[in-house]
């Protein structure tokens, strides 16, 4: 009797856990919704002034917007102050066509403040596509848009097209926000899986650990990887090599062999070439490296913005001279 009403507890609980997590994604399909109609009401507020004045030949300026934010806050209460109609009206400006659900799936009208007045229309759009793929919260965003993301990305680094897939989305330098600076290579492997998913977030949209201390057998010789990820986006395995000193050409060997064993005996045919990262504290331009390899520095904490776009540059500098140390090769 005892095990026939337990069994039929268990039932009730997994109804009941079923039941709550159906309530779950409805609410946050309703919420989602709710967030894209007020994006989509601030966007067509955002039209009706920029017709209004371009009907009026923008006689009146500023005036205007002041005028509707004046009378729509004295009948509508918050919501319409001067600076929130000033970003309706960039947003329409950066957004002629109206936005999508898609689009603006996890996307909050917070963030698109956020992000509005940035003024450039491709960096504003870098950020709402991390904001979406992402799932960033408004707090994360203000972060990322401190430690700018954007730059820091390698495929806005570069003077050419970009290589491979993952530049669109891997960071250099890779904040890693860790307060002990002195450190081993294992020190710095345990902080990276401690704050794991912060980490993935600086490589890419769609990443998944798959193995640490990750063991391969290379000509009857064990050998072990750092780290190995997945990334659904752009749909190959990323391994990650750690080191706590300069970049050698050892080290790009080593990377190459795990490579290839991975291209050879992991890879599916769908799959594209696998990508490795040495993330190390100090890069050298004089180490060539192919394709899929990335030398990739790392940052103990976001530096002043001086310092920090210094290393960006410095970082453009070396992805010149590596490609050219290839195009001599």
């Amino acid at each position: 009797m005892a095990t026939t009403l337990s069994n039929k507890g268990e039932i009730i609980e997994k109804d009941v856990e079923l039941l709550l997590t159906k309530a779950d994604f409805i609410i946050e399909k309703t919420i989602r919704k709710i967030n894209f109609e007020i994006i989509l009401m601030y966007w067509r507020l955002g039209k009706m002034i920029y017709d209004y004045k371009k009907e009026n030949n923008s006689k009146y300026g500023d005036a205007v917007v002041e005028l509707f934010s004046e009378n729509l806050s004295l009948k509508h209460g918050r919501g319409f102050g001067l600076t929130n109609i000033k970003s309706c009206l960039n947003f329409y400006i950066v957004f002629k066509k109206s936005p999508t659900s898609d689009e603006f799936e996890n996307v909050t009208w917070s963030h698109c403040r956020e992000i509005i007045h940035l003024g450039n229309s491709e960096i504003i759009l870098f950020y709402l596509k991390d904001i979406n793929n992402k799932k960033l919260t408004i707090d994360q965003l203000r972060k990322n848009l401190k430690s700018k993301s954007y730059e820091r990305t390698i495929g806005n680094q570069r003077e050419g097209k970009i290589i491979n897939k993952i530049e669109k989305t891997l960071r250099d330098p890779l904040l890693l926000n860790f307060k002990n600076k002195r450190r081993t290579e294992k020190d710095l492997e345990d902080m990276i899986i401690q704050n794991i998913f912060d980490f993935m977030k600086e490589i890419g949209n769609s990443v998944m650990l798959y193995g640490r201390q990750y063991k391969i057998n290379i000509n009857g010789l064990t050998h072990k990887v750092d780290l190995v990820f997945f990334d659904n986006e752009i749909n190959s395995y990323i391994l990650v090599d750690l080191k706590i000193n300069k970049v050698t050409n050892k080290d790009i060997f080593q990377m190459q062999m795990y490579i290839d064993y991975f291209n050879k005996h992991m890879k599916k045919d769908k799959f594209n070439n696998t990508v490795g990262i040495i993330l190390c504290e100090t890069k050298d331009a004089r180490v060539l490296t192919d394709d899929d390899i990335y030398q990739v520095k790392y940052l103990n904490e976001i530096p002043k913005d001086k310092e920090l776009l210094k290393i960006i540059n410095d970082n453009k500098i070396i992805l010149l001279k590596t490609e050219n140390l290839r195009l001599d090769k």
